[in-house]
């Protein structure tokens, strides 16, 4: 599989700038013949023939796919440099030939670029940005540094094996210039708490979300629906989690709470943390968020699950806790 490489000159990384309370900014839609640049946050992705299915459905689907000059390097779990990293994605922001980002992968190490990133050049240059899981601290920050309405979705190194309502969640949310509506309405969450709210959606995996506690860039969850997701945590992880966020009172401060599925969050069956038993997730994450008495619910496909739907970041939304539905209200891209 080929490779372009996208280059930019050096930025003056400087003192980070906050601008979000400034501005509120959001890309153009992505248009057939469009192209998709791919650069690699976190960490790399070594199944090629997934990349290449990827690849290979979205050019079926009417796309350029190009790669960053730093992406999918190395063999350890951060895919380069920090800077380089920076540099990819600094790029694609800044080359006008590029009309979306969609990164290659999560893992580790994204967070490394946060000191690294240019965010007044981000938010001069505002595009579709599209990715999840390790990718939550890059939302995030250029949230809260640029006002950037970002996508929650899927990564290239999912889509080759993706299933459609994963790959036309994604497209519909990258080429649409209208609110998405209700999320996956055939599979309503659970209501945990029943209410009806309204606010911006925010959030991303929980045990990154806690990593960003005490920096600059932490979350701002006052008033918002706040996302929440995790994969490979056992229950006892999942509660340090969420006690962090609650000590922070970044839960009591959100309108709402949508928890997704929480992916393979059990004791390891050979090695587990605690040698004890341990509640079931779901019925851990009721007994931490119920009390809150905020509408809540739990199971939306908006995680590490068989499905995914794609959603944006900093977008109005409806959480119906009592149908067990979230609505976008606002959208995403003009």
């Amino acid at each position: 599989m080929g490779r372009t490489g996208i280059g930019i000159a050096e930025v003056n990384l400087g003192v980070v700038r906050s601008l979000a309370e400034a501005r509120r900014t959001k890309g153009r839609r992505l248009v057939s013949g469009g192209t998709i640049a791919v650069p690699s946050p976190a960490s790399p992705v070594f199944d090629d023939e997934a990349l290449a299915s990827a690849v290979d459905w979205l050019e079926a689907e009417g796309y350029r796919v190009v790669f960053t000059a730093n992406a999918n390097q190395g063999r350890s779990y951060a895919a380069g440099s920090p800077a380089a990293r920076a540099r990819d994605i600094e790029a694609a922001f800044a080359e006008p030939e590029i009309d979306a980002i969609l990164c290659i992968g999560g893992g580790h190490a994204s967070a490394q670029l946060l000191r690294h990133l240019d965010f007044e050049l981000i938010a001069d240059n505002p595009k579709p940005f599209v990715g999840f899981s390790d990718i939550t601290v890059l939302h995030t920050a250029i949230r809260r540094e640029t006002g950037l309405v970002t996508l929650w979705g899927p990564m290239l190194g999912q889509l080759g094996g993706a299933d459609r309502f994963t790959q036309q969640s994604l497209l519909r949310a990258l080429t649409s210039d209208r609110p998405l509506g209700v999320v996956a309405p055939d599979s309503p969450g659970e209501t945990i708490t029943p209410g009806v709210v309204e606010g911006e959606l925010v959030g991303g995996t929980t045990s990154l979300l806690c990593a960003l506690m005490g920096t600059p860039w932490e979350i701002d969850t006052r008033d918002k629906i706040l996302l929440l997701e995790d994969e490979g945590v056992e229950p006892c992880r999942v509660d340090r989690y969420m006690t962090q966020l609650l000590n922070a009172g970044k839960l009591d401060d959100c309108a709402g709470i949508v928890l997704a599925e929480h992916t393979d969050c059990a004791p390891h069956p050979d090695r587990p943390i605690f040698h004890g038993p341990q509640p079931l997730v779901r019925d851990l994450l009721r007994r931490l968020v119920k009390p809150l008495g905020i509408p809540a619910v739990y199971g939306l496909p908006l995680g590490h699950g068989t499905q995914m739907a794609t959603v944006p970041l900093g977008a109005r939304a409806r959480l119906d806790a009592t149908a067990g539905r979230l609505e976008v209200l606002e959208e995403a891209l003009v």
